[in-house]
């Protein structure tokens, strides 16, 4: 949690499955243009009686909930309430990078990541370097990616690894794939080359673009099992030490259990933290429940360091032996000039899953890293290396789309604060993309009330299950002195699907309601807003 009580979350039901004033261009078919004296558009439509009731709890006596819902194919506004207030966007903003990416890279585009050599072989032995250039795959062959695709764990039962600090169920990468298949099948067609021996290097080039400091970390091109080290803890018998699992198996690290056991009904909490005297030797310490399993992750620091380590190990494998240190740190002063690589030095190489499932996995798991890296590739397609560039490409398709940019406040690729937009905005974009030659990617790859992605724990057994469908954002904070929580924002942008089939485009947004404490408020937060969708559904739909 960073400084000043402050908590950032990629979604807010990803930490629920823990526990279980400016005007826009005109609507075609409406008439929401009369304005409030304070530059609110006056409510359009009926509040459905159930969003109502939800709306009207103890909890929401000092919050707004700000909407707006269009037809998705006339424009024809069906229910608005105060449209044009910007509020934080959470991750919903993550529809714009998506999308973005969608129509600027294309949504069946695959990246091609190479290894070459810098010196011919001879005889076997390669007396240069082995060079893997990263291509921003979000797999490298992992969950799936050798086959095209980006599995994850993300369901009413499971949460995906990379939430492995946070959700007592999660699950580590390895029920979706072999992390490391990537770069065992790129160390084995270095070896079917008939390379037997490295006396060079071994380098990872990330130079595709400069490595951005994100509100989560470094985001680099190279991503191997997310740049994360699993750990599952389970529990000894009481007061015994914990053992402990970690995947990939690799020698990158060594991992060591400080973990208790205490009685079935205390307390689980558990940290990952590097010896100071040996940043390779992990520490996991803390408390386990007895009869417990619960998986933790630490995020390499440097994810162009951890893939030449994985890479060496997996040309190991191959029967390839490397002269140069195992643990020795990744360097790219030594690569020669970028695009300088000739095909006739290439000694491997694998396709990444398309743009469109990579951007499916980071709508329903809320993965801010691949977000991050997505806005990098907009960078990249636009001639730059700054990540930051890739802003201007999501500006130039607001203005396309028909926005009020002035109305969209895009500040990185996973909408961390202090991203913010209006409804009106948000909503009009889903429209707009759900009508371009890839919509049916964006469409299809928001998560599903009562089915897929963060909202899976909601609406089972509901006429709604299966008809909302929209990435999810959240922002809150805690304060230091009462612990009580404030949602600065828990919200749902995306697709409602009436009964008779009509599609509608949505953003819903709730900020400023309080709560006691972190663990209920998130769970009531995203609970109740994905109660007002599937009313916002039922309710336009009789």
């Amino acid at each position: 949690m960073p400084g000043s009580g402050s908590v950032k979350i990629g979604a807010v039901v990803a930490t629920a499955l823990v526990l279980a004033s400016a005007c826009s261009s005109s609507d075609n078919g409406s008439s929401d243009d009369s304005v409030a004296p304070a530059g609110i558009s006056a409510e359009i439509g009926a509040l459905p009686d159930a969003a109502k009731k939800v709306m009207e709890k103890p909890e929401y006596a000092t919050a707004r909930w700000i909407y707006y819902v269009s037809n998705a194919d006339t424009g024809e506004v069906l229910l608005a309430n105060r449209p044009d207030e910007m509020i934080y966007t959470g991750s919903t903003a993550k529809n714009f990078t998506v999308a973005s990416v969608y129509d600027t890279v294309g949504a069946d585009t695959r990246f091609t990541t190479p290894v070459y050599t810098t010196a011919p072989a001879d005889a076997g032995v390669v007396p240069g370097n082995l060079v893997l250039v990263a291509s921003g795959d979000l797999a490298l062959g992992g969950r799936g990616g050798l086959d095209g695709k980006m599995d994850h764990t993300f369901y009413s039962d499971t949460v995906d690894h990379q939430y492995g600090n946070l959700a007592p169920n999660a699950r580590p990468s390895t029920d979706v794939g072999d992390p490391l298949a990537g770069v065992n099948e790129l160390a084995r067609q270095v070896a079917a080359k008939g390379v037997t021996r490295i006396d060079g290097d071994v380098v990872i080039d990330t130079r595709l673009w400069d490595t951005y400091q994100s509100n989560d970390g470094p985001v680099t091109p190279i991503f191997v099992n997310d740049n994360i080290l699993d750990v599952m803890v389970t529990a000894a018998a009481v007061d015994g030490t914990a053992t402990i699992v970690s995947s990939p198996q690799t020698g990158a690290y060594t991992v060591v259990s400080q973990v208790q056991t205490v009685a079935g009904d205390g307390d689980t909490a558990l940290s990952i933290e590097p010896d100071p005297a040996d940043p390779t030797k992990l520490i996991v310490s803390g408390t386990i429940a007895a009869g417990k399993s619960q998986l933790s992750v630490y995020n390499v620091p440097d994810a162009a360091d951890w893939a030449r380590i994985l890479f060496i190990e997996a040309l190991g494998r191959a029967g390839v032996t490397v002269t140069a240190p195992v643990r020795a740190a990744n360097n790219e002063s030594i690569l020669p000039a970028s695009g300088t690589f000739t095909e006739d030095r290439t000694v491997a190489s694998i396709e990444s899953p398309p743009v469109a499932a990579m951007g499916a996995m980071i709508l329903e798991t809320s993965y801010n890293a691949g977000a991050n890296a997505f806005l990098c590739m907009l960078a990249v397609k636009a001639g730059k290396t700054d990540c930051l560039a890739g802003i201007e490409t999501i500006y130039g398709l607001v203005d396309k789309a028909g926005l009020n940019r002035d109305a969209v406040f895009v500040t990185d690729g996973q909408g961390g604060d202090p991203a913010s937009a209006t409804p009106r905005q948000l909503a009009k974009w889903m429209e707009w993309a759900r009508k371009q030659p890839w919509g049916d990617a964006i469409v299809a790859g928001q998560p599903v009330l009562a089915e897929s992605g963060s909202l899976a724990p909601y609406g089972a057994g509901t006429p709604a299950a299966g008809k909302v469908a929209a990435k999810a954002g959240t922002g809150v904070a805690l304060n230091p002195t009462t612990g009580r929580l404030l949602a600065n924002v828990q919200s749902l942008a995306g697709y409602l699907t009436l009964d008779d089939g009509t599609v509608l485009a949505f953003d819903l947004a709730m900020g400023g309601a309080t709560y006691p404490q972190l663990y209920d408020g998130l769970v009531q937060a995203g609970a109740d807003v994905a109660e007002v969708a599937a009313a916002f559904q039922q309710g336009l739909s009789n």
